[in-house]
């Protein structure tokens, strides 16, 4: 018995090792706002993510210790992994106005020491007192003061760069940041871009990312909304313009929120011109390029085809970059080359390839020659042009009989469809019909000639109606209302057979709001209690149906969190099925 115990005490240690293999360790230190006023109290904190050590207090400088530090720690263990958090907190006051530094803390875990970043946190003048007496005084006096702007909504616009060439790429990403948990984004307008060509990242949707950013030691949730790829078109001092969000915050069903508006900044670009020594063969290709082509075959018969591929490849403009000059024979018929592109557009600019696809017919046998094929673009990197060139190439085209004729003789030939000549004459007349018994002219072949004006006279005012009733929206939202609300109210009835009550409440609420919405025509944002009793009350619903429709709606709240038994649930559909009812013969 005690060696199968000491065997299942090692196989619990190997576990347990096994769950926290790879979890990465990681040390850093915020605050909880910045700047400061003075007389204020604000909070630093110092975490260790997954480790074990005595952390050593950093050097708090210009700052007075007014409690700490505390110690506090959490475990988790999720999907079999587990993660562990120490925080230590300081909660200080500085001494003077200024901006200061506090410094880095340290931990030793495993052997290895980890630190975290120092803070400069900047110090204004303020309100705040050091004593209850002032402190009353300085509320008093905040409340007269202007809103400022809300440091914990940050929108901007980062780029790549600020200085580039007309033609080089520059990555735009517009970020926001928020230190509020609940925020309900809106209405985005981008700015327009004047001046610029762009490229937008395909597949990439906004969501909030996992990491936080420090700003200023102060920890905020990040949402990339979009990244763009922008290639300047003229030079000189380009402003993109702010962008514009519209949200709410600490929106829920009985607090319509605050609604505020978010302002990015306006970066400018600084685009200098390309350098005025530009080869003939350049055509605008700005970037890092690599330039090849070459032919399937160098010798062949007259007749036969000859496929040229040139390949442009690298990062830049790419989809504005222009097929290169290149001089055929006079005897080589050439089709306008076909263009395919493999191009990918992600943060890191425009990269792929260009292809320009010749089919060549060369018509009379001797030997010809392609001259070499240059490539020109301008590399930002160097500030310089480049050149690059394949070929020349040489062919050998072999003909059968007959003498090369002259260059006057030659032309270059074109497809062209071929004239009509004399037709033959038909010896078999094939069927024909007795005069006067043709369906040609009867009644019926009028019918059916007209016929089709009439089909789409018919169709046509269909499509009118049709077009005029979906511009209702509203009028299409009230007579869609009671139709979704039953394909809600099926949904909750299969989730209830299924004793899913999560599921089950979550479709009745849905549907209750649902059919008020459209039926009442309330936008979402003004979906709320005060709102939707007065609606309900101006189209004389009665008071004891109203308070039935909110006392359905926090039963489905309440029941989120405190399970209910399912005779309630059965209660609680058939009393929304019978309130959608009533207002459907009462809302028409």
């Amino acid at each position: 018995m005690k060696k199968t115990g000491k065997h299942i005490g090692f196989i619990f240690f190997l576990i347990l090792s096994t769950i926290c293999l790879g979890q990465e360790t990681s040390f850093y230190a915020s605050v909880d706002k910045n700047p400061v006023k003075m007389g204020d109290v604000f909070s630093y904190k110092v975490t260790l993510v997954n480790g074990r050590g005595n952390i050593q207090p950093p050097d708090l400088g210009n700052f007075n210790l007014v409690f700490g530090p505390s110690q506090s720690s959490q475990y988790s263990l999720s999907n079999g992994r587990q993660s562990s958090t120490l925080t230590l907190s300081y909660t200080l006051r500085p001494r003077k106005t200024g901006t200061f530094k506090i410094g880095v803390a340290k931990v030793q875990v495993d052997g290895k020491t980890y630190t975290s970043k120092p803070i400069e946190v900047k110090v204004i003048e303020g309100n705040a007192g050091s004593s209850s007496g002032s402190s009353s005084s300085a509320r008093s006096t905040e409340k007269t003061k202007a809103p400022e702007k809300d440091e914990n909504l940050i929108l901007r616009i980062n780029l790549s760069k600020n200085k580039a060439y007309i033609g080089e790429q520059i990555t735009a990403t517009y970020v926001l940041l928020t230190r509020y948990q609940n925020l309900d984004v809106g209405d985005m307008r981008f700015p327009t871009l004047n001046g610029f060509w762009t490229e937008d990242l395909k597949d990439e949707k906004a969501s909030w990312e996992r990491d936080y950013e420090m700003i200023r030691g102060v920890p905020y949730r990040k949402a990339i909304l979009k990244r763009q790829v922008l290639f300047p078109q003229r030079s000189g001092e380009l402003e993109i313009e702010s962008m514009e969000i519209e949200g709410r915050i600490n929106r829920s069903f009985f607090n319509p929120g605050r609604l505020v508006t978010i302002v990015s900044n306006a970066p400018k670009v600084k685009v200098k011109a390309l350098p005025g020594n530009a080869p003939k063969t350049f055509k605008g290709a700005v970037g890092s390029f690599r330039f090849n082509a070459e032919v399937n075959k160098t010798e062949l018969k007259a007749n036969e085809a000859i496929n040229l591929k040139v390949d442009i490849s690298g990062t830049g403009n790419l989809p504005l970059t222009e097929v290169p000059e290149i001089e055929f024979p006079s005897d080589f018929e050439v089709y306008d080359p076909e263009v395919s592109d493999r191009i990918n557009v992600s943060a890191n600019g425009v990269s792929g390839r260009r292809r320009f696809q010749y089919l060549i017919i060369p018509r009379y046998p001797g030997e010809y020659t392609i001259d070499k094929i240059s490539f020109s673009h301008f590399n930002p990197n160097t500030g310089k042009y480049e050149t690059q060139t394949a070929g020349p190439f040489k062919f050998a085209i072999e003909g059968e009989g007959g003498t090369v004729p002259t260059t006057t003789q030659r032309r270059k030939n074109r497809v062209t469809p071929a004239a009509n000549d004399i037709r033959y004459i038909f010896t078999k007349p094939g069927n024909l019909m007795i005069k006067g018994k043709m369906f040609f002219g009867t009644a019926g072949f009028y019918t059916l000639l007209g016929s089709p004006f009439l089909l789409l006279m018919i169709f046509l005012i269909f499509r009118r109606r049709k077009e005029t009733m979906e511009q209702d929206v509203i009028g299409s939202k009230k007579r869609k209302a009671n139709r979704v609300a039953k394909q809600r109210l099926k949904k909750a009835e299969r989730a209830l057979k299924k004793a899913e009550s999560k599921a089950f409440f979550a479709e009745v609420s849905q549907a209750l709001y649902g059919y008020l919405e459209d039926k009442l025509v309330i936008p979402k944002s003004q979906l709320s209690k005060p709102v939707i009793t007065e609606r309900l009350k101006s189209r004389n619903i009665d008071q004891s149906e109203i308070d039935d429709l909110f006392k359905t709606l926090e039963l489905c709240e309440m029941a989120r969190f405190a399970p209910m038994d399912n005779a309630d649930e059965k209660s609680i559909f058939g009393q929304t099925v019978n309130l959608i009812e009533s207002f459907e013969n009462k809302l028409k």
